[in-house]
């Protein structure tokens, strides 16, 4: 033991990789439909580590929060005030009834039993499963009036009962999501219930969560016109009656390519090539004739593939159907969009599908054809497009400015701190860089990455500081701590849920997913999808997740500041 501590000292980064490595590890571990997850696994190695007394940089520390909450507000920004808007308004009123439940909860469990500031900013933190507000409730400490022994006991409360709640408070969350609220929705039948908000919102895809067809979103294939298939037809009939799935990309007549016009007439063994939706292009092409090789054309097609970030103001919160009507026809020729990701996760592609500020759009077919409707939706991402790292340490040099400016607060002056002023302005300048995409990079990827390893680091750092007085903690808190965030998660989804079916009037396949989105845990929106066999909880859940991600995190230093 001696030996391992006398290690840890000389070489104080070895604890920290050893926390994050082992953390990883354990979260990997799983039990049933249950995985703890890297970062509370992180915490609970950091805090064994920590118990042999192990010495923390503390600039690494807040190094590594300040590139955590940044990256959590830039990712966030676009999505966060893409939400502000009328036809969202309900899922926000949503996300800030259910915070002020949260913190009424646990302001007043934090009365009645005589909690510290630090475990009761453990107990948001782990019931919650809000990781950030760790940081910033830690951070809202040291601007208050305490010594330096008190910040560190009452950080390490908050490492410990966090360690402790987040079991607890995921597992709840995810069962309440998942199985108690589609019975309390009334839904006897939770897929059929999916199945009919898809039918209603336009979708006719019967792929469960996670399937894909075999055959590629879009294919090309050339036929040859028969007598009694389409010749003698327009071309402008075909595809005036199927603008959605496909194109007459080329026609050869006698081994000549034509030019085409809405008033092409089709002939009797003319080579027609299709592009499109493989359901519309084997449709359209029973009907023109038979399928033939691509080799008796001389016409070499090539398919391209772009993401695009839709920044355009004029497009925002427009359904996909009536972006559809607004835009040119002879634009959209040749190209489709097949998948939107928004807040880093797949919402369902329908006709009543909203384009939002941020959200990204793939877009594949013919090149000229996707390069014009990309310009139509907004920026074009580039792969391999490299960090501007200017931009990324001026976003955290105001983020650290805006936290120091002190505040006047009932007969006093307070500090957000690193946390609150490097959220700010991750979100602000994620949000800019979204409305002004040519400068600014910073790759989804990246900022994950930065998000993720920044905030493993920190969790690791104030595990090792919280390891020593871990078992004392837990002694005198340990039985009641499962039970406080028992009743936390209850009485928040509970009155959340009420309020969404009762007072907002939402669809409850949408409130399954908007209650995950809540609580900012992706694993009980896993499990709604995966009872659903539908992905349409997904589109209850974004709005919620990112107005929550910030409120919650906000939450910390106002329970340090109240309890």
């Amino acid at each position: 033991m001696e030996q391992l501590h006398s290690l840890f000292t000389e070489s104080p980064i070895l604890p920290l990789f050893m926390a994050v490595a082992l953390g990883y590890a354990l979260g990997k571990i799983r039990i049933g439909q249950f995985q703890l997850g890297g970062l509370a696994g992180t915490l609970l190695a950091a805090i064994g580590i920590g118990i042999f007394d192990v010495q923390t940089n503390e600039s690494i520390k807040y190094i590594a929060f300040a590139l955590f909450i940044y990256s959590l507000g830039y990712v966030s920004g676009p999505q966060f005030f893409g939400s502000l808007g009328r036809k969202t308004l309900g899922q926000v009123h949503l996300s800030v009834f259910s915070a002020i439940v949260l913190f009424v909860t646990i302001w007043g469990i934090a009365q009645i039993f005589d909690l510290d500031k630090g475990t009761a900013a453990g107990l948001l933190a782990g019931a919650t499963t809000e990781s950030a507000s760790i940081g910033t409730a830690s951070d809202a400490l040291r601007n208050l009036n305490l010594g330096e022994d008190e910040v560190k006991r009452l950080q390490a409360n908050i490492a410990v009962t966090y360690a402790v709640t987040y079991l607890f408070g995921m597992t709840l969350v995810i069962f309440l999501t998942s199985k108690l609220a589609p019975r309390l929705l009334q839904m006897k039948d939770f897929p059929a219930a999916a199945q009919e908000l898809e039918e209603k919102l336009g979708a006719s895809s019967s792929l469960a969560p996670g399937q894909f067809e075999f055959i590629r979103e879009i294919i090309a294939r050339v036929y040859r016109v028969e007598p009694d298939g389409g010749a003698g037809m327009p071309i402008e009939k075909f595809e005036k009656q199927y603008t959605r799935g496909v194109t007459f990309q080329q026609i050869y007549r006698a081994g000549k390519p034509c030019k085409q016009t809405p008033d092409f007439v089709l002939q009797a063994d003319d080579l027609v090539t299709l592009v499109g939706m493989p359901e519309e292009v084997y449709e359209v092409g029973r009907l023109l004739g038979v399928e033939t090789s691509h080799s008796n054309t001389e016409e070499r097609l090539i398919g391209e593939i772009r993401d695009v970030v839709v920044t355009r103001k004029d497009r925002i919160n427009k359904t996909a159907a009536a972006l559809r009507e607004e835009i040119d026809p002879a634009k959209l020729r040749g190209a489709y969009a097949v998948r939107v990701t928004r807040m880093e996760r797949d919402i369902p592609l329908l006709p009543t599908t909203q384009a939002q500020l941020g959200d990204v759009v793939r877009l594949i077919g013919l090149p000229n054809g996707v390069r014009n409707m990309a310009k139509e939706l907004g920026h074009t991402l580039t792969p391999g497009e490299g960090v501007d790292y200017l931009y990324l340490a001026l976003g955290i040099i105001c983020g650290i400015i805006v936290g120091s400016i002190p505040i006047p607060l009932a007969g006093t002056e307070v500090e957000m701190g690193i946390g609150g002023g490097c959220l700010i302005s991750g979100l602000v300048f994620g949000w800019f860089r979204a409305k002004h995409p040519t400068f600014g990079n910073l790759p989804s990827a990246t900022a994950a990455h930065l998000r993720d390893f920044g905030l493993s680091v920190f969790i690791a750092t104030i595990g090792l500081q919280a390891g020593p007085q871990a078992l004392q903690v837990i002694q005198d808190q340990g039985v009641m701590l499962p039970l406080f965030a028992i009743t936390v998660v209850t009485i928040s989804m509970l009155t959340s849920l009420l309020y969404a079916k009762y007072v907002l009037k939402m669809d409850p396949v949408l409130i399954t997913g908007a209650l995950a989105g809540l609580l900012t845990c992706t694993p009980a929106l896993n499990a709604s999808v995966t009872e659903a066999n539908s992905e349409m909880p997904v589109l209850g859940y974004t709005v919620p997740y990112a107005i929550s991600n910030v409120l919650l995190t906000l939450l910390g230093p106002v329970i340090v500041l109240t309890a």
